[in-house]
């Protein structure tokens, strides 16, 4: 099946992005970025969450470079699969019985979904594992991989986006309010694309990781009205209610 790519957000501009920090440089520089990656998964302690009675999964964070910008693939999801319907996902998915870890499951998982081949992902490491309201747990894995690709997305997805790293490097960006999951206070995260709007655990797993690169926590703003209309509109075709 074939899909369209589209672009998401705009560049940094004038020092928009993280104003006089190391990590704009590093944008530029496509090796630099990689080791700065590695370097960040590797030289710290991962947030390992006891597995217990919830379902192993896993997505892979696919890093890949258009015309010289940095950006990660997401997938919009179609409206016809069981959970999540259309909402921006990274691809990935529960674990098999016959894989042999879960960045197995997240190379499975993105070869069936985006035809993104495993020996074409360059793996550089992994995120804090994380659960979704929906009971997984998710462990994500972040990885290289080319473009332009063939990319072909199956059933589970209306089309494939492009989020620029450096739109979610910006300090003007991000949007959260505060919920409570599981007895904690937890932060909701958005961020607004060309196409739609990233929230729920895949805006989690993105913040964590830019935070990661950016080496600290970037700040938030409010909840814009375009962003929350999108979210209220897309659950109640799914059947839910915004929780207010």
């Amino acid at each position: 099946m074939g899909s369209s790519l589209f672009m998401a957000g705009p560049l940094c501009y004038n020092g928009d992005c993280m104003k006089e920090s190391a990590i704009c440089k590093l944008l530029d520089d496509a090796q630099s970025l990689k080791r700065h990656v590695r370097d960040c998964l590797a030289s710290r302690r991962r947030r390992i969450i006891p597995r217990e009675n919830l379902r192993e999964s896993a997505v892979l964070l696919p890093l890949c470079w258009k015309e010289g910008d940095p950006s990660l693939v997401v997938t919009m999801r179609s409206m016809d699969v069981e959970h999540h319907k259309g909402e921006i996902c990274f691809p990935g998915g529960r674990r098999e019985p016959d894989d042999r870890g879960l960045v197995q499951t997240a190379l499975r998982e993105a070869e069936e979904e985006i035809g993104l081949r495993p020996n074409d992902v360059e793996v550089l490491g992994l995120l804090d594992d994380h659960i979704s309201i929906v009971g997984y747990h998710i462990t994500p894995v972040v990885g290289v991989v080319p473009y332009p690709y063939g990319f072909r997305i199956n059933n589970e997805s209306e089309t494939l986006l492009l989020v620029s790293l450096r739109q979610a490097l910006r300090e003007d960006t991000w949007m959260a309010e505060r919920t409570f999951f599981r007895d904690r206070g937890i932060n909701i995260y958005f961020m607004e694309i060309e196409g739609g709007v990233v929230w729920g655990a895949t805006a989690r797993i993105l913040k964590h990781f830019v935070d990661l690169l950016a080496g600290s926590p970037l700040p938030f703003g409010t909840v814009s009205d375009s962003a929350r209309s999108w979210v209220e509109n897309l659950l109640a075709a799914q059947g839910h209610v915004y929780p207010r």
